[in-house]
């Protein structure tokens, strides 16, 4: 049940959590420098989540893609500045 309830926890997280699609590692560290802790996690959250669809994924454009905006995601979470 902990687990799912961290899954629940995440998908409402995400609800509230734009992220962009970034089009240059100084627009997501720009973007990531404005996150809240929240925001941090569930970003970081995602980027996981993009960087193993990128690893699976079969079609290489597809693929490219997905690991760009993982990596970018990575740039703006790394970005980050804790309060």
């Amino acid at each position: 049940m902990k687990q799912w309830h961290k899954g629940a926890a995440y998908k409402e997280a995400l609800k509230t959590l734009l992220i962009p699609i970034f089009l240059s590692t100084e627009q997501a560290m720009e973007w990531g420098s404005h996150l809240n802790a929240k925001q941090h996690t569930t970003l970081t959250q995602t980027q996981g989540a993009l960087s193993n669809a990128a690893r699976s994924e079969c079609n290489q454009q597809r693929k490219l893609n997905l690991a760009m905006q993982s990596q970018l995601m990575r740039e703006a979470a790394q970005a980050f500045v804790p309060a």
